[in-house]
């Protein structure tokens, strides 16, 4: 693997310094691939006249006239077509990152792969940004206290929070406590707002199921960064401690109560041994009615890791209405 390694770096310095040593400095030249005139060098007395032209039409000569050009752009072409390569290393889908690490297990890294910060342990949040998430927070417990609604504040957490062991070795993981229990400790601390996070739930039962998506082998998706079905019904269990503080007389579904399973993928699906109850009467926002259960009305304001298919029809089956809107709709959080 060092080897490898050695090898990977000279020929990726080679491919930074090569273009910059073949720098094609003639004129009047044409693409016949992409079937245009390359852009021109601009002219050195538009760096006082003109700062703004020069800056742009530099950049335009130096992207047309980097050595190697073309051979570069066919071998891009190739190696993002390729999907074995893809596969074995990282691949990106438009903006997203994936990361793969040990044993096929894949992370998603999101937009530039920024998420990597939050494995080396890099703050996540500025101390501003804390102090204001409590006191927005604090702000939406009044205003539900006055209309006798309790809130419950549930953080999710990622793959490389519960899964370390298998994240790419090259990649240096970050000391304990890590923010997602750094931001959830601040906020337990400063508001008055029940929030806690199900990092050590889940840690507690990786031994027994794997709790998180391995690999989307059908297409390249940000399933295996979220929480499977196994992993979403122990997310479903303690936040039903905290909803049961509030309404004691709704029983938690237990293990013996579920079945679990697997599809040719070897991906685990969990359904109800009881009959399903509700029906899904709206789809915008989803809208879930439930005639046989309480008259209990739970409100999700949710992200992915709250959709239906995760923990969505524990509540729906339990609740005799489960709304879910996602974050994004917060601004008509009154209606």
């Amino acid at each position: 693997m060092r080897i490898f390694n050695s090898v990977f770096i000279v020929l990726f310095m080679l491919m930074l310094t090569l273009p910059l040593v073949f720098v094609d400095l003639t004129s009047d030249r044409i693409s016949v691939k992409e079937n245009r005139m390359l852009a021109e060098r601009p002219k050195l007395a538009d760096i006082k006249n003109h700062p703004g032209r020069f800056i742009r039409g530099f950049d335009a000569w130096f992207k047309d006239s980097t050595g190697f050009r073309e051979p570069f752009v066919d071998l891009y072409r190739a190696m993002n077509n390729n999907r074995w390569l893809n596969s074995q290393y990282m691949y990106t889908d438009g903006s997203y990152t994936y990361l793969f690490g040990e044993y096929g297990h894949q992370y998603f890294a999101h937009v530039d792969g920024f998420l990597i910060q939050k494995y080396q342990g890099k703050q996540f949040l500025s101390d501003d940004q804390l102090q204001g998430m409590a006191s927005k927070l604090e702000e939406v417990k009044t205003y539900l206290d006055n209309k006798g609604i309790p809130l419950v504040v549930m953080f999710c957490t990622d793959k490389e929070s519960i899964y370390p062991e298998f994240y790419p070795k090259s990649i240096k993981r970050g000391p304990e406590p890590i923010q997602l229990d750094v931001i959830t400790s601040y906020l337990q601390e400063n508001t008055s707002v029940d929030i806690f996070n199900i990092k050590q739930t889940l840690l507690a039962e990786k031994k027994n199921y794997l709790l998180y998506y391995i690999i989307d082998t059908m297409s390249f998706t940000d399933d295996f960064a979220h929480y499977n079905q196994i992993g979403a019904f122990f997310a479903y269990r303690e936040l039903m401690k905290h909803i049961n503080i509030h309404f004691p007389q709704i029983i938690p579904y237990e293990l013996n109560d579920i079945e679990i399973n697997y599809d040719e993928k070897e991906r685990p699906h969990v359904s109800l041994k009881a009959d399903t109850t509700y029906e899904l009467i709206d789809d915008s926002p989803l809208i879930y009615e439930n005639a046989d259960s309480e008259q209990l009305v739970i409100l999700f304001l949710h992200d992915s890791y709250s959709a239906e298919g995760y923990i969505g029809k524990f509540f729906a089956q339990q609740f005799g209405k489960a709304i879910f809107i996602h974050y994004t709709n917060i601004a008509n959080f009154d209606e």
